[in-house]
């Protein structure tokens, strides 16, 4: 797992999996695969549901 990874109550990510820098994995999850980063991923399996701008603007 990467730095500043949001991860909800009760997701459950099996071992091994890697996660990637600034992604979010939503309540209830259970993540079997690897997630890219600057992504939203839910459900279960977890599947990415959106990608995150990483640009911040003002």
């Amino acid at each position: 797992m990467e730095d500043n990874v949001w991860i909800g109550e009760r997701a459950t990510i099996l071992k091994g999996v890697s996660i990637g820098h600034g992604s979010i994995i939503a309540c209830d999850s259970v993540v079997t695969k690897a997630i890219p980063p600057n992504s939203i991923a839910a459900g279960n399996p977890a599947k990415v549901v959106k990608k995150i701008d990483s640009e911040i603007k003002n």
